[in-house]
């Protein structure tokens, strides 16, 4: 898959490499020039030249001399067809993995989760000792930092290379793209180099990037973005790479032959960063090159400015088609089947083949395979003499600002004997629970319930689980289950709460149908909907396991403790939906419209038995002989 043009060589046309012409904001005479030149890289023919197919005579690029530290403009061929091929959809099915170099694994995973919530996050130490099962079969990513030359040496140096050889890619960002460079210091294993590297403190701030005639050709996904309101990004002092001719490159020891000759810029930077006053202007410069080798297939993307900072939504949607564009060497076969596990849509679907569920957020929807064990169903439903818990077991319905009068009023009635249903106050948590019990946690506001339990509430809650024990939570007291991005909250169940911002639905009566898993687990062979009231309860959709088990154990306040010194809860399965919203003839639920078919309630079973079930819509409120029923049997699968 050539380009047409080798190392070195000269067309009519094309400035040649081996002499480079006048250096980038440079006079011949060494004098600077007083203004920035006003055609940014990559782009002198964007008006006139097809990506798809441009003139392999006015292609303009910034190409550096590493021995003199130049940098020079050149036209060079279309990149090969097979770079156009950019894949669809999410990098969820994408083996993502960030190694840990002298940074911290918590500060990693605090900046690159938003950007890889299904990643493997580990020391480079564990990726070279994962040798059989990670080279060549994944993106690996190496951040930014001043700790590079303490962790990667010879050893992690012959790891990366026969990562690449074995077709894998490598995405290296601000100055972990220098350390993997060919400077002074540097390991010399990619065909770039940092320009004026002794000015480097050029600023920080937000800069704005813009598609090359390449990576027009290579990430079309990103075009839409660029028109709409810029690719932007953070920026911190980031190197000022530029790509090196596969001759020089080699002849200093590079490793590798190179598809095209060399690295190819995919964006060029359209903000000055300038504070340190370098005669090369950064207009203009590479702010992402991207290369493939020979022959392995094996693909580096090498960025500039720091895409990980802030996690804007131009950076993710940068970073996927970075990612989705590098792990094209990747073969097939090397990803399994998991390209397909995950699809896009815009509506919720739940049936015996699909659930609706997130892999970053909440607000993007993916279509998920079911659990592929199914959650054990009731074992004793028949009942004389009322209801009643099996012996030794309680509800202990938690106080988070009802009292103990409207507490006792509201689920006297779903559960009579008020020794099997104790109230008590959060901070006794730890010391009265027993793992037997399920703890009920009831409606109200989830920023409120997170304040009230704290960080020894919401300890207990989740060792009870991961001990074995239930929860049960109700509209507020599941969202405060589910997993967000605020100090203190549950993180207790693999769901996200989906459009969270437009959460006043709206209060009155819906009509739920259970799912046939919910049946069946629920023993309700012959109850198939039912209405509910509903008061502004989330909709919760599934999160993957992946990102959920990342997540753990969720973000604490940094001065109430220390995040490590919270329980593990693991998670090896996605929840089940019990009930979905059906139908609605209430005019005060103005929601509707985005509520119909999502979930209503939800089952998860953690691996060590502990179970939970979380609902949106009220079964206590209102109550009718069905609403009492769907309760109790509710609580008596949390029981087990």
């Amino acid at each position: 898959m050539g380009c047409g043009t080798s190392t070195g060589q000269s067309k009519v046309g094309i400035t040649s490499p081996e002499a480079p012409p006048t250096s980038t904001g440079q006079r011949k005479d060494g004098t600077t020039p007083p203004e920035a030149p006003s055609t940014s890289t990559g782009q002198k023919k964007a008006d006139t030249a097809s990506p798809e197919a441009p003139s392999p005579a006015t292609l303009d690029m910034v190409v550096g001399r590493l021995a003199d530290d130049t940098v020079s403009k050149v036209a060079w061929p279309s990149v090969p067809s097979s770079w156009r091929s950019e894949p669809e959809g999410n990098t969820s099915s994408v083996p993502v993995v960030i190694v840990d170099v002298g940074r911290g694994m918590a500060k990693v995973k605090a900046s690159f989760f938003r950007l890889f919530p299904c990643a493997r996050f580990m020391t480079l130490a564990e990726f070279c000792d994962d040798r059989d099962s990670l080279v060549g079969r994944c993106v690996l990513v190496i951040h930014g930092g001043t700790e590079h030359s303490k962790y990667i040496q010879e050893d992690e140096k012959h790891a990366l290379t026969a990562h690449l050889e074995g077709g894998g890619a490598l995405l290296t960002i601000a100055s972990g793209s220098t350390f993997c460079g060919c400077n002074k210091g540097c390991l010399g294993l990619l065909p770039f180099f940092a320009h004026d590297r002794r000015n480097w403190n050029r600023g920080t701030g937000q800069v704005t990037m813009l598609l090359s005639s390449f990576g027009q050709a290579c990430l079309t996904s990103l075009q839409t973005l660029q028109e709409a309101e810029g690719i932007q990004s953070q920026y911190f002092n980031g190197p000022a790479l530029v790509p090196m001719m596969g001759a020089e490159y080699q002849a200093m020891g590079g490793p590798f032959e190179l598809e095209c000759g060399m690295g190819v810029p995919f964006l060029t930077y359209q903000t000055e960063m300038n504070e340190c006053q370098s005669k090369t202007s950064l207009l203009g410069m590479p702010a992402v090159i991207a290369g493939e080798l020979k022959p392995f297939g094996g693909r580096f993307v090498a960025v500039s400015p720091n895409v990980e900072v802030g996690t804007s939504k131009s950076s993710c949607i940068l970073t996927e088609a970075l990612v989705r564009w590098a792990s094209m060497g990747i073969e097939s076969s090397q990803l399994g089947d998991s390209r397909s596990r995950m699809e896009s849509i815009d509506a919720p679907v739940f049936n015996e083949d699909a659930l609706t569920g997130t892999f970053r957020d909440g607000g993007a929807l993916v279509k998920l395979s079911p659990a592929s064990s199914r959650l054990p169903a009731i074992r004793q439903l028949d009942q004389e003499g009322g209801f009643a818990l099996p012996e030794n077991h309680r509800l202990v319905l938690v106080d988070l600002g009802k009292g103990p009068e409207q507490l006792q009023e509201i689920f006297g009635p779903l559960v009579p004997d008020a020794e099997q249903r104790p109230i008590v106050e959060p901070k006794a948590l730890p010391s009265f629970l027993r793992r037997t019990d399920v703890v009920l946690l009831h409606g109200g506001m989830a920023n409120e319930h997170a304040e009230r339990l704290g960080v020894d509430g919401r300890r207990a809650i989740r060792r009870h689980l991961h001990e074995g024990g239930s929860v049960l939570g109700i509209c507020a007291g599941a969202h405060w289950l589910s997993c967000r991005d605020l100090p203190l909250w549950g993180h207790v169940v693999p769901a996200l709460p989906h459009d969270n911002a437009n959460w006043r639905r709206g209060m009155g009566d819906v009509t739920v149908s259970l799912t046939g898993e919910g049946r069946r687990i629920l023993g309700l062979a012959d109850l198939s909907s039912l209405r509910l009231r509903y008061a502004n309860g989330p909709l919760l959709v599934s999160w993957v396991p992946e990102a959920y088990n990342n997540y753990q154990p969720g973000r604490m306040p940094d001065s109430a403790m220390d995040p490590m010194d919270d329980v593990l809860i693991p998670c090896a399965s996605v929840p089940t939906p019990v009930a979905v919203f059906s139908d609605c003839h209430d005019d005060r639920i103005e929601g509707w419209p985005s509520m119909k078919g999502h979930a209503a309630a939800w089952a998860w079973q953690s691996p060590q038995s502990g179970r939970a079930m979380v609902l949106s819509p009220h079964p206590e409120y209102a109550q009718t002989e069905e609403s009492r029923l769907l309760f109790r049997r509710l609580l008596l699968w949390c029981v087990g």
